[in-house]
């Protein structure tokens, strides 16, 4: 009976494994063995390094040495190196995403469209053209469509910003850092104003709550490599109703609150300007 009880349990536990290892390779966004797609992350980390040495070599020897195109390129190469890392950690953890890929290719095609402008040397470019190549062969693998744009930058996708990801990640820390220190200051100013309890400081209120959401959105989308002009724009306009508020209700000692203001506006100018939004404030 115990023998008969003992085969139960293990042909079912095999079977479960069945089951769960089938259910896995379903979620997997490839169709090849994980062993294959290890291998090509790892040599896409090889050639990645390898263009990076001979990059520098180049640059170093070129006119572009010490100059603002230099910085620009050396900025694209570290947002790649840190987007391919960020694949291959999410690849360990088995919940590697074709955004994740995506996100790779997108910063793959800002350098490409700089090494298509400004060749530089032979070395540098055939290690450009290799590492190009199993980018491909990494699209190819998780099934995202793809084509580069040469000269043009990328076809399929680009980003809504022109500069990395660390230095937008830092403008909307700022807001939000900023974004307290208004709502202190207008909460203090409330308190000793005329509108304090009234049907005004309830708008003003929802105003900054609603300010507050479109943000937060903003910056999950930004984490999650889709955050678009649109999503900047809801934020400006939520701020706008803010902007308007300020502008009509003078409140009594709110020189914190005028100030802070004109700061956290300052900081949506800058994130406006970064993700080409045309944007004016009514109250200037």
């Amino acid at each position: 009976m115990r023998t008969k009880l003992t085969l139960l349990v293990s042909a079912t536990a095999l079977v479960l494994t069945a089951l769960v290892t089938s259910s896995l390779a379903q979620l997997q966004p490839y169709r090849v063995s994980d062993r294959e797609v290890a291998k090509l992350l790892d040599q896409i980390k090889k050639e990645s390094d390898r263009f990076r040495k001979g990059l520098k070599d180049a640059l170093n020897k070129s006119r572009f040495n010490s100059t603002e195109r230099e910085a620009d390129i050396n900025a694209y190469v570290k947002d790649f190196e840190e987007q391919t890392k960020r694949l291959k950690d999410n690849f360990d953890a088995h919940r590697s995403t074709t955004g994740d890929v995506d996100a790779v290719l997108i910063r793959g095609a800002r350098i490409d469209a700089f090494m298509s402008r400004y060749p530089l040397t032979p070395r540098a470019q055939g290690d450009w053209s290799a590492l190009r190549g199993n980018l491909e062969v990494l699209a190819s693998t998780y099934n995202v469509s793809w084509r580069w744009g040469g000269e043009l930058g990328p076809v399929v996708s680009s980003l809504p910003y022109r500069i990395t990801d660390k230095e937008v990640e830092a403008i909307i820390h700022r807001i939000e850092n900023q974004s307290d220190t208004f709502r202190k200051s207008l909460d203090a100013a409330l308190d000793k104003s005329r509108l304090d309890g009234t049907r005004r400081e309830d708008d003003i209120n929802s105003f900054v709550k609603e300010f507050y959401k479109e943000t937060k959105q903003l910056h999950e989308n930004f984490d999650n490599h889709k955050s678009t002009a649109n999503d900047v724009r809801t934020v400006l306009d939520r701020a706008a109703q803010i902007d308007q508020f300020i502008a009509r209700n003078r409140l009594r000692n709110d020189r914190d609150a005028q100030r802070d203001w004109a700061k956290l506006r300052t900081h949506l100018d800058e994130l406006a300007r970064v993700y080409s939004v045309s944007w004016r404030w009514r109250y200037e």
